[in-house]
């Protein structure tokens, strides 16, 4: 064969090979049935156990620096991912799973690609060992495809490094790793020693609830700010405390004008209880729109706000519907028992008066982003409040200050079909208010 012949012969081969090269990396990458099955919904259980894990886990001093001792197992950390993945809306597309096998970590990851059309997965699969202070990710899979382990090292050593140069959130999220003082992997369980800076912990939360806020609905959050702020100055100055239906009707009065020229009202209902739950608590704007854009608002003139009487009562409602705003009414009512839990053991005891407005809280914002029509129909209502108790139960009968032991004696635990009926009759109260009458 003349050495023109052959020479062009290779170039062909070359060039079909280069053509067909990502091809055949796709076909390697890509598989028809997934390395962990879609992960099932939490049951109510499993629900109460998140909630054990996140009391256990929590400092008994949230506010002062100390060393926390974290200690999960396989099954343990495994329930925390699925609820992650739930609450992020990414199951069932999503699932993982991880295991402890002697001294590593490892994790699997399949992607449904198509949905219910065909079924392809990407499968991805690590794992990583426990060295010094971090978990060093030693291999990682994509399919068919291992990766080489240098080429692991190279990009595990730029994404810690990107860190340290990329923004602040991932610049704190940096340093969270930094005050890992310890992992050990052993005996199917992750042991981590984590020195608790609580204000680096509060500036990553803070970062966390901005990545979650547009900036269309950070400019309603400051609009609703500065209504606020508008029409507490117009009060006496001699008013000492005002009732949370005060600001609930002007504000969506405010809503209900901008959704019928056209706005969103899910967005307006959204971005006014995140604003009101911020000057309810006397919180900082920053932690929602961020330092640069908090700086150039005025801060509000401060007057405490109550409801039946009590300023706790008022925090609860707001700061629950903020949240289920934003992060669902799933998210909120696991921190709203958790939060019990933890007063119960720590703090001034289990409060049902406390639950009870956490509550109204996530009931009152469901409805209020639930969908347009009903987004429209609680702006309607809220306009036309007459007293707390068109949306409120009077809690002044309520048992509060239960301490963990007494809690355990009278209920079990929050399994218990003693505390779900109790659960019940308070939502039952709720649903009974005029404000939320007819809207199921």
């Amino acid at each position: 064969m003349p050495i023109s012949i052959t020479l062009r012969f290779l170039l062909r081969s070359l060039l079909v090979f280069l053509l067909s090269a990502p091809i055949i990396v796709l076909l390697l990458s890509v598989q028809i049935v997934p390395s962990v099955p879609a992960g099932e919904v939490l049951n109510p259980e499993e629900i109460s156990r998140i909630e054990q894990l996140l009391l256990k886990t929590a400092p008994r001093s949230p506010g002062i620096a100390s060393l926390q001792n974290i200690q999960l197992s396989a099954e343990e950390l495994n329930l925390i991912l699925r609820y992650g993945l739930n609450l992020m809306n990414l199951s069932p597309a999503w699932a993982a799973q991880l295991s402890i096998e002697e001294e590593a970590l490892s994790a699997k990851l399949s992607f449904d690609l198509l949905g219910e059309s065909f079924p392809l997965y990407l499968n991805i699969g690590s794992t990583f060992v426990g060295t010094n202070q971090v978990l060093k990710m030693h291999e990682i899979s994509v399919g068919h495809i291992r990766l080489p382990d240098r080429l692991v090292e190279i990009g595990w050593e730029m994404f810690r490094n990107n860190l340290n140069q990329s923004t602040p959130a991932l610049n704190d999220l940096d340093h969270l790793f930094d005050n890992v003082d310890s992992i050990e992997i052993e005996d199917s369980q992750m042991n981590v020693g984590l020195l608790w800076d609580p204000i680096l912990i509060s500036r990553i939360s803070d970062q966390a609830q901005q990545l979650f806020v547009s900036p269309e609905d950070r400019d309603r959050i400051v609009s609703y700010y500065e209504l606020i702020n508008e029409f507490v100055t117009t009060i006496s100055a001699d008013v000492r405390a005002i009732s949370l239906n005060t600001l609930f009707v002007p504000l969506f009065t405010e809503a209900r004008e901008r959704s019928l020229n056209d706005s969103d009202p899910i967005a307006e209902n959204r971005a006014l209880l995140q604003a009101l739950a911020i000057y309810v608590n006397d919180d900082g704007l920053s932690q929602l729109i961020g330092n640069d854009m908090a700086a150039t608002v005025q801060s509000a003139k401060f007057i405490e706000v109550r409801l039946q009487r009590r300023q706790d009562l008022a925090q609860h409602v707001v700061s629950i519907a903020a949240i289920t705003a934003s992060a669902g009414a799933e998210f909120a009512e696991l921190l709203s028992t958790t939060k019990e839990a933890y007063d119960a053991r720590y703090r001034s005891g289990f409060s049902f008066s406390d639950l009870t407005a956490n509550s109204v809280g996530v009931t009152l914002a469901s409805y209020s982003i639930m969908n347009r029509q009903s987004a429209l129909e609680m702006q309607k209502r809220m306009t036309n409040l007459q007293t707390e108790s068109d949306y409120m139960p009077e809690v002044g009968g309520s048992r509060d200050g239960i301490s963990e032991s007494d809690f355990n004696a009278i209920y079990n635990d929050r399994n218990s079909s003693e505390y779900r009926q109790r659960l019940l009759e308070i939502q039952s109260f709720i649903d009974s208010r005029p404000l939320f009458q007819g809207l199921k």
